[in-house]
């Protein structure tokens, strides 16, 4: 057929439909329609029918068909993850059953073992004791004949006593006799049966060495499964949060559980998260969507959860929450706990340390000779903290004290905008060391809970003086954490990490090392207009960064050395 009839036909349906792009599938529709561009054109109406419609009246298209496929390709790769994920664990838990028979096998054969070993001790030591008694008869009857050879025919009742005694010492002898015979016996019978238990006993070390070494393949296979889930869903999932207020006005639409939309100058802004909380969610409804990145933690995976927005948008609350209602910090630490409590083959070490970065310094939240000023220090992706305090944690109340303890050490105060601002960044840092006991495998990870202080206009807070310095530190450390994204969501060759210490920190969180959670916050009321269009965009810009594959069993932040 003449190749430029084809062309012609494929640029028919392309000036038609400009939301189809792929030339191969436009050729191979043209093929099934018998090369009838109309044809061609109303089956795609037919199969994308509205997303084909609002790309060809100029409208933003928020679901495109390309990305359709993709997800459906996703979903299908998930439930397949998920399926082998489900299937490595049943044979991981009948390896773990298994191992532990056997390790109970080998404990009763090695009971078995010694009491036969006592055994023998014993029945060696009757044995020498026998022996020795039939030694000293013999020599005693020897001694009988030789006084008999002696005496007179005369004394013939002593003769007979002294006859009838020789002739009891005679069985005697016999029956030692018996008695060492039968005790030999019975010690190479013991002997043989500890060669044999020996022998079951290397058999099953080795079966357990087997069963060991297929357990640590299952193990590393199912964390590779469940992290690939988590690779697929994003390294970096983003949430957005509004908080309740009586003052919430008809600018805000929340679409969906992943779409929200803002209603300003007569137009309408769309933004699509990995889900939109609404106001009267609760603290728990908001920790769902961290669960599953907290369990890479405990798999060896670094992970920051760090919450966005302008000041008073609730962002502590998201983070810190209150007593009766706790927030993600105390939420992922509690379920940090209770996974390192069901691994009760790994042996966990768990460490806190807090601390703020307020204008552009670090502050260490928990020494107790007040708050002391650290010093960041690099050596290629490593960053330490020399000084930081690190205390070891064992529950949750423990947690709490500590961290209430941090908490009174914080820097706040009263702007125009909220009667306790946060003036500094708060960084909450949990060091978690594992030695599996059955493999030996060590691994080690941190999670980074962080509290960003509230990005701020001048012109609304009215800050001066003092507010007006820590102001300017909070926007310009934000302002350098909006260049960091901005250069991995481009790809960029060079991330501006060191333009302020909040970045400098986060580096080894924001990362190919790490798993990342952002909690967008925004405020319902209409005067904060601005200021939400500002953190949506932001947040929606996170969305779209490719973290790349991050590794397991390694921690980039040093602390107090």
């Amino acid at each position: 057929m003449n190749l430029d009839f084809i062309l012609h036909r494929v640029q028919q349906v392309k000036e038609a439909l400009p939301a189809i792009t792929d030339f191969k599938e436009i050729l191979a529709a043209l093929r099934l329609c018998n090369y009838d561009p109309d044809e061609v054109i109303s089956t795609f109406f037919a199969m994308f029918g509205d997303s084909l419609q609002s790309n060809i009246n100029g409208q933003q298209n928020f679901e495109p068909i390309a990305l359709q496929r993709e997800i459906s390709k996703k979903d299908k790769k998930i439930e397949v993850l998920n399926k082998k994920l489900q299937e490595s664990e049943s044979e991981l838990e009948t390896l773990r059953l298994k191992c532990k028979y056997f390790e109970e096998e080998k404990r009763h054969l090695i009971q078995q073992a010694e009491s036969l070993y006592e055994k023998v001790a014993e029945l060696q030591n009757e044995q020498a004791k026998y022996l020795h008694e039939i030694s000293e008869i013999k020599c005693k009857n020897t001694q009988i004949t030789d006084k008999l050879q002696n005496y007179s025919p005369l004394n013939k009742g002593l003769l007979i006593k002294m006859l009838r005694d020789a002739h009891e010492l005679s069985i005697s002898n016999n029956k030692l006799r018996v008695l060492a015979t039968s005790g030999l016996s019975e010690i190479g019978l013991s002997m043989e049966h500890v060669r044999s238990m020996t022998m079951s006993l290397r058999s099953s070390t080795k079966e357990i060495e087997e069963i060991r070494s297929l357990y640590q393949r299952e193990t590393m296979e199912r964390k590779l499964l469940y992290n690939q889930l988590q690779e697929l869903r994003g390294n970096i999932r983003v949430f957005c949060r509004c908080r309740l207020d009586d003052k919430k006005g008809e600018h805000l639409e929340f679409l969906s559980d992943e779409d929200i939309a803002v209603n300003c100058n007569s137009s309408k802004k769309r933004f699509r998260y990995d889900q939109v909380f609404l106001p009267q969610c609760t603290q728990e409804d908001v920790f769902e969507g961290t669960l599953p990145i907290i369990r890479s933690c405990v798999d060896g995976y670094n992970v920051c959860i760090l919450a966005y927005g302008q000041t008073g948008s609730g962002k502590t609350y998201t983070m810190m929450g209150t007593e009766q209602k706790p927030g993600v910090n105390i939420r992922s630490i509690r379920e940090l706990l209770h996974i390192c409590h069901e691994r009760e083959r790994v042996k966990y070490v768990i460490r806190i340390s807090m601390l703020e970065i307020y204008n552009e310094g670090v502050w260490d939240l928990l020494s107790h000779d007040g708050n002391k000023q650290l010093e960041i220090r690099s050596h290629g992706k490593v960053v330490t903290l020399p000084g930081l305090t690190e205390m070891e944690v064992l529950n949750e109340e423990d947690i709490k004290r500590i961290m209430s303890f941090g908490e009174k050490n914080r820097t706040v105060a009263s702007t125009k905008m909220n009667t306790e601002s946060s003036r500094s960044h708060l960084i909450v840092i949990f060091t978690l060391n594992g030695v599996d006991t059955i493999s030996g495998i060590a691994s080690s990870s941190t999670l980074t809970l962080c509290d960003l202080a509230g990005s701020e206009r001048i012109s609304k807070t009215e800050a001066i003086g003092q507010r007006l310095v820590e102001a300017a530190a909070i926007n310009k450390s934000l302002t350098a954490l909006g260049q960091v994204f901005t250069a991995l969501k481009t790809n960029s060759l060079h991330v501006p990490y060191r333009n302020s210490k909040l970045t400098h920190l986060l580096q080894p969180s924001l990362s190919g090392q790490a798993k990342a959670c952002v909690f967008v916050n925004i405020s319902p009321d209409v005067k904060d207009l601005g200021e939400t269009l500002s953190s949506l965009q932001f947040g929606s810009s996170i969305q779209q960064i490719a973290l790349g594959k991050p590794n397991p069993q390694s921690s980039n932040i040093k602390l107090g050395h």
